[in-house]
């Protein structure tokens, strides 16, 4: 229950930033104004896209193979609330809804997945043990020194 919880915070974090930018920037080019209480829907908004993704979490490995049914899913959502909720005509939603969806979906699902799933790999401090050196001659290494014989006298 504790997951469900913090992936829905995260994943509202970001769609609601993400959306609310979108909205109010998109409004104000398309439409000359932004709608009344465009905090309040977009919060919404995010809030029923969010729970979506909690459910059914994009995947950037997935989006486009074996889970295209859900990423079809998810668009029609995403166009549902920019349609409904936001208030865009359907062309601007369908255009702002399939960029919104494709740019943040898979960015929220990696930072969700790095802080809810634990790390298999070991963590290790560099110590000088295992920190090769950066700094070396660029000159030739000189060639070895004789093998001790002394050479002989010419007689």
């Amino acid at each position: 229950m504790w997951l469900y919880l913090v992936r829905l915070l995260i994943y509202w974090m970001a769609i609601f930033v993400s959306c609310f930018a979108v909205t109010e920037v998109a409004q104000d080019q398309l439409y000359d104004e932004v709608t009344p209480r465009a905090g309040l829907k977009i919060s919404i908004g995010a809030l029923l896209l969010a729970i979506l993704m909690v459910f059914l979490p994009p995947s950037y490995e997935t989006m486009f193979t074996s889970d295209i049914a859900w990423t079809l899913l998810h668009l029609i959502a995403w166009f549902g609330v920019f349609t409904l909720i936001f208030q865009f005509h359907p062309p601007h939603a369908l255009g702002l809804s399939i960029a919104t969806f494709f740019l943040i979906s898979g960015f929220a699902t990696m930072g969700v997945e790095s802080i809810v799933r634990p790390s298999s790999r070991p963590v290790t401090t560099p110590t000088k043990a295992n920190i090769p050196a950066v700094r070396q001659s660029l000159a030739p290494k000189a060639p070895p020194l004789s093998t001790g014989k002394v050479p002989e006298k010419a007689k």
